[in-house]
């Protein structure tokens, strides 16, 4: 007597092995898929940071202001802030958002809400000229996270001038 296909039994073995395996594989996939994103926004770190470096040897050693005019003023020609002064220097939009956000960037810079830029910059620095940082390597420039939020204004540096030159120092934010 011939069969002509499989039991009952049997496909619901081959169902329950091939569920098994997708809950093993999955939490992997998802993870993998995070580890790229967090890559990517360590990338866009870079960038951002290689152009602050193009800006400030453009505008003799200084470092972008923070907010460089009244939100009400603000135009295509007249920039908000610090991530509006690299513009021409990273040249993406795209490098100013992290793929990990789940919030979509706005367009408005003069939004307090989340998306307009997902890395903050040490506010700490705005106009500051490299040769004044007396501590270069204990000063961070910029770093991921919400860069509209108050949390991130001074990004927990504190500054203490002598003279000519700040110390700028900073601890991570809370």
């Amino acid at each position: 007597m011939k069969r002509k296909g499989f039991t009952l039994i049997e496909l619901l073995v081959v169902i329950a092995i091939i569920a098994i395996l997708a809950s093993i594989l999955f939490p992997v996939f998802a993870r993998a898929r995070e580890n790229a994103r967090r890559t990517s926004c360590a990338s866009n770190l870079k960038q951002i940071g290689l152009g602050f470096m193009q800006y400030t040897q453009d505008y003799d050693e200084k470092f972008p202001p923070a907010v460089i005019s009244a939100a009400a003023n603000v135009s295509a020609t007249n920039p908000y802030g610090w991530a509006d002064a690299l513009q021409p220097y990273v040249k993406s939009l795209q490098l100013f958002q992290c793929p990990s956000e789940t919030e979509g960037p706005t367009d408005d810079p003069t939004s307090t809400a989340p998306g307009y830029t997902d890395y903050w910059y040490n506010r700490m620095l705005s106009g500051q000229s490299q040769a004044a940082i007396a501590s270069v390597s204990q000063t961070v420039l910029n770093g991921d996270g919400n860069g509209n939020s108050s949390q991130y204004n001074s990004n927990g540096c504190t500054s203490v001038a002598s003279g000519l030159a700040a110390a700028t120092t900073c601890t991570a934010p809370a």
